[in-house]
């Protein structure tokens, strides 16, 4: 999906928290198709984005379940796992109304705080972005930018994935070059067409703290003299 103009849904949600229209999103949601461009991830953020619409807009949760009730099945859990995230007041009984009394009753007793989600897989970079996105609180990006920390090179990188599957010792600095890659690519992305990124980097390559201010400060060369790309 990365190299494919964005669906008019996908441009909705990057600058909804600009202008706030639970009613406009919802329905791009609901005539948007599930098709191929619809990748795991897509199915994994979306509940994200979609739990916090419903916290800020409590009214939009039923008019939610309307566009999806008795249709893609796809959707329909997209909305199950959004009101399981939900910190909405009639959470149990949207569930109830959804999917039924079982899925109502096997609900998380209380929502999710993404603010406090430390990535340990790629997935949960594209959830903090789902939840800027939604709420424009550049506390997600900074969270976001702290995993630079563990950057390497590729060679580097390369060499402890070779290994980490037999050798636990390497595992975990594997995984932090895969999420400071996955940083890497996302905030360049997004740093080149949303100020508030742009500010957050800044502010951390202001900072000079060690290998994530110098990783903020690539990306922002690149976004200006943009044949340095986020390569790595």
């Amino acid at each position: 999906m990365e190299n494919e103009s964005p669906s008019p849904l996908e441009a909705a949600i990057v600058g909804y928290f600009r202008a706030p229209d639970p009613q406009t999103l919802i329905a791009l949601f609901a005539a948007e198709p599930v098709t191929s461009r619809w990748r795991a991830e897509t199915v994994l953020t979306l509940p994200v984005f979609l739990s916090h619409l419903m916290d800020q807009a409590p009214e939009a949760a039923d008019r939610l379940i309307d566009a999806v009730k008795g249709g893609d099945p796809v959707k329909v859990e997209v909305v199950a796992q959004a009101i399981n995230y939900s910190h909405h007041p009639r959470r149990h009984l949207l569930m109830e109304r959804l999917a039924g009394e079982a899925a109502a009753g096997s609900m998380d007793l209380a929502g999710a705080d993404f603010t406090l989600l430390a990535p340990t897989h790629p997935v949960h970079i594209d959830m903090l972005w789902a939840s800027f996105f939604a709420t424009g609180q550049t506390g997600y990006v900074e969270r976001i930018a702290v995993l630079l920390s563990g950057w390497m090179l590729q060679p580097e990188l390369q060499a402890l994935l070779a290994v980490a599957g037999r050798d636990p010792s390497v595992r975990e600095r594997a995984l932090a070059g895969i999420l400071a890659d996955s940083a890497l690519w996302s905030l360049t992305v997004n740093g080149r067409d949303i100020p508030e990124v742009r500010q957050v980097l800044e502010g951390i390559a202001a900072r000079q703290d060690g290998l994530t201010g110098a990783m903020a400060a690539r990306i922002l060369a690149g976004i200006s003299q943009p044949g340095l790309g986020a390569e790595s």
